[in-house]
């Protein structure tokens, strides 16, 4: 286990907060946020404030945990010349791979390594550490601030590549969020046409049916290995999205990401792809030179 003297975390929002009493509880641990009053809360689980360039240089991991990249950026350019050649940078904030390139292009002159670990959490979960992290990096880097990320959370998924963690927390965020507007559609649709709610939500949450199927069969098991012969053909797809957008009309019940998703169904019709698995406009991605899975991926 590499000798961890002691661990900073900047940023005590939040989730920076109860991020820093669990790294407290396992590492000396130092703490900087503008805002003294949260500096005070930290004192309470022992953290001590970030001090001198005395204190910087016996540092051996920095978690950041901020609200922009930018702000991450600034922290790292005002410390990292007085941190010690290689210092470990923990970046928890929700950033984007470019964001950890760049911070990863500051520190390097310095001799300063920075992975991404990204927190997949509420507040609550984060305090009863059942948080999850997204986890990209150099796998050195990584294993040097292991303990660290472990007093984090347990439950760690490694993505592999430098920003690889932080990428896959944005789309995961991405997904919520475009699911949540097709949530709300359903929802309407289903008050203005006196659907059950309840049991629509029992319908839409089994595995089998409407939120899961696309990812656990049709992207797992059809489009990662390429198979899109047999299932439901496509063109049946494009005849019940057309049904959904006819009974949203009927009900004046406005649509936006069904409306939008539609539109992937037409063109896929018109490619040629109506007899196969509605899978199939993946297909389409690929055409338009951004694969949905590697190259390579794909048995068929």
């Amino acid at each position: 286990m590499p000798n961890i003297d002691s661990v900073a975390v900047h940023g005590l929002g939040n989730m920076g907060l109860p991020l820093a009493r669990r790294i407290a509880r396992a590492f000396p641990a130092r703490v900087s946020d503008p805002d003294p009053a949260r500096v005070a809360a930290a004192a309470e689980f022992g953290a001590r404030p970030v001090g001198g360039p005395e204190d910087l240089a016996r540092l051996s991991v920095v978690v950041l945990c901020l609200p922009k990249p930018e702000v991450s950026r600034a922290v790292l350019r005002e410390i990292a010349p007085r941190l010690p050649e290689g210092c470990v940078v923990v970046e928890t904030s929700t950033v984007n791979p470019d964001d950890i390139a760049e911070s990863a292009r500051l520190l390097a002159p310095f001799g300063l390594r920075i992975v991404d670990a990204s927190i997949l959490a509420g507040v609550s979960q984060m305090e009863a550490g059942t948080a999850t992290l997204l986890i990209g990096g150099d796998p050195a880097a990584l294993a040097d601030c292991q303990p660290v990320l472990d007093a984090i959370a347990e439950k760690q998924i490694n993505f592999g590549a430098l920003g690889s963690g932080a990428a896959a927390k944005v789309i995961n965020n991405a997904v919520a969020h475009a699911v949540m507007v097709v949530v709300a559609e359903a929802g309407a649709m289903a008050t203005a046409a006196e659907v059950d709610i309840e049991n629509l939500i029992g319908l839409l949450s089994d595995p089998q049916m409407g939120l899961h199927r696309p990812l656990t069969h049709r992207y797992a098991e059809r489009i990662v290995t390429g198979n899109y012969a047999g299932g439901m053909p496509l063109g049946a797809a494009r005849k019940d999205s057309e049904l959904a957008l006819n009974l949203a009309q009927t009900h004046r019940v406005p649509l936006f990401a069904i409306q939008a998703a539609h539109s992937v169904y037409e063109m896929a019709v018109g490619a040629g792809y109506a007899a196969n698995d509605y899978a199939v406009i993946a297909r389409l991605f690929e055409g338009w030179g951004t694969p949905t899975v590697p190259p390579g991926s794909n048995k068929n």
